[in-house]
């Protein structure tokens, strides 16, 4: 086939989009919205989402340049064609461990030097930083017309270094001065939007009066950035078509891609997207299932949060969190839900009105391996090449209904695993260390499975078998058949056609790893 050339490689100028690619997912409509509707804007969302490409977008609109829009879903709206002078910070790209207050000033310098050679005019830096951007702002609204500012990846300095105590402080307080000129400027300024992973509640943009609008989790902005499945099937239909045959027909294909690259939901209607990176990618290499937005950077981030703050990871699937715990970070307070929420390696899976929880959980099957993988590599005591072994031998075992040969083999596995992790031992711990590995398999586990009788510890789907696992610590494998025999688990199974498997386990806390199992017959 002819391979259409699709924006990858680190494309994130709308104006370089539409003159030389050939797809661009018309967001257009959104962008209308919330520019028509809010005087200052904020979007949290994971990285390599989309986020500078909306940004660029929002700055052609602002600069007027209006062949960009031809035939797009905003060219048909009663929007006023003006242009604002515009000005585009990004706090990406620089690494602010070392040095951090210089080399975010200069950084922030630089960026302006060049918005007052855009527009010709003459505002010299000095020793005030937050003095000079406020100059900037009124002299552009002078001499042209409001102010729009966009700031891309506002708190990447804070997140370059909430693990350096001291270095984060300063940071902060020199961003809430600059910030706060935002505030100070209003008048001046048409409209502005801000981006970021997180949402730290101590920078003045989200205090105090004309504080940015969080549209974050609103159900009308909530795919303004990824990929609908009808926008899959509409803008890459060519990709789908042609890749299609390999995959055993269209529906097949789809099905594939979605467990792979979509599930990420970011409001309570559960209105999922695709990551945009992952897909073209996966169209530009030919259709390869492979975790390209997890390879595209490691979450590094994650370790050293662990390490700092010694949490206990393996709570970390089925979470639970009210809204207002979403990346509301008071008093520079970081937690490890709403971390792994705002990186991109949880998403919602459920809401329930009447606790007002949302249920987090892993959003696709690239996540889930790889998140696994790395919590395999970083929390055990081999190394790669050992640890994946007998991974084929794993999954073959399961899938070919062999669970003696699959337990045999996972005890390996689990005699590489650092149980320091935990404070102790318990059946839950179990469950997440098998579930890890199984995840890392590529296959599906479910853990706390619950159903009118009870719940279950674990269920993994392997092909045409289903596996309900009991664990016990320290206990007689007869207890695991009496439980089986009394809550009747397999019941919510019996019409899936797959033949299913009721397994308990015995973990022995001093040897810490199996010492017995059985099927119930």
């Amino acid at each position: 086939m002819l391979k259409r050339k699709l924006p990858i490689g680190g494309v994130q100028t709308f104006n370089g989009l539409r003159k030389d690619y050939d797809v661009y997912v018309d967001k257009t409509a959104s962008i209308y919205d919330l520019a028509s509707r809010y005087k200052t804007v904020f979007l949290s969302r994971p990285r390599r989402f989309g986020k500078s490409l909306l940004c660029s977008t929002i700055e052609s609109l602002f600069r007027n340049q209006k062949d960009n829009f031809i035939e797009l879903a905003i060219s048909n709206t009663d929007w006023k064609w003006k242009e604002h002078p515009v000005i585009h910070l990004e706090l990406a790209g620089c690494d602010y461990t070392e040095n951090g207050i210089s080399v975010l000033i200069n950084s922030l310098n630089d960026q302006l030097d060049k918005v007052c050679q855009n527009y010709e005019i003459n505002i010299e830096r000095n020793e005030f930083l937050e003095s000079r951007f406020s100059r900037i702002i009124t002299e552009l609204s002078f001499k042209f017309d409001q102010v729009v500012i966009i700031i891309d990846e506002y708190d990447n300095p804070l997140f370059n270094t909430f693990n350096l105590p001291e270095q984060n402080s300063k940071i902060r307080e020199k961003l809430k001065g600059f910030y706060s000129v935002i505030k100070q400027c209003d008048q001046y300024i048409r409209f502005t939007f801000i981006t970021g992973v997180t949402k730290f509640s101590q920078v003045s943009v989200f205090s105090g009066m004309n504080q940015a609008k969080d549209i974050s989790m609103m159900s009308e902005y909530s795919d303004i950035c990824g990929i609908t499945q009808n926008e899959l099937e509409t803008y890459f239909s060519y990709e789908i078509e042609a890749y299609a045959p390999r995959y055993g027909g269209k529906n097949n294909y789809l099905d594939k891609l979605k467990t792979y690259y979509d599930g990420y939901c970011f409001t309570k209607d559960k209105k999922s997207v695709y990551n945009i990176y992952g897909v073209l990618n996966h169209f530009d290499n030919s259709a390869e299932f492979t975790p390209f937005w997890s390879m595209s950077g490691a979450p590094s981030f994650l370790l050293k949060f662990l390490e700092m703050k010694n949490e206990n990871i393996v709570e970390i699937e089925e979470a639970s969190m009210k809204a207002a715990n979403f990346g509301d970070y008071k008093d520079n307070i970081i937690t490890l839900y709403p971390l792994l929420y705002q990186a991109g390696y949880l998403t919602i899976s459920d809401y329930n009105e009447n606790t007002g929880l949302f249920k987090l959980t892993y959003p696709n099957t690239e996540v889930r391996q790889t998140l696994a993988q790395f919590l395999m590599i970083n929390y055990s005591k081999s190394d790669n090449n050992t640890s994946f072994s007998v991974s084929n031998q794993l999954i073959k075992s399961l899938i070919d209904g062999k669970p003696d040969d699959f337990m045999n083999l996972l005890k390996i596995y689990l005699s590489k695993v650092d149980y320091s992790l935990s404070s102790k031992i318990t059946e839950y711990y179990f469950e997440f260390a098998v579930s890890n590995i199984i995840n890392l398999l590529g296959l599906k586990c479910k853990n706390e499975v619950h159903t009118s009788n009870g719940r279950m510890d674990s269920v993994i789907f392997a092909g045409n078998y289903i596996y309900i696992l009991e664990f016990k610590v320290d206990k007689p494998l007869k207890n695991t058949f009496s439980q089986f025999a009394e809550k009747e688990y397999s019941m919510i199974y019996r019409d899936s056609g797959k033949t299913i498997l009721e397994i308990g386990i015995i973990f022995n806390r001093k040897k810490r790893n199996i010492v017995n199992w059985g099927i119930k017959s």
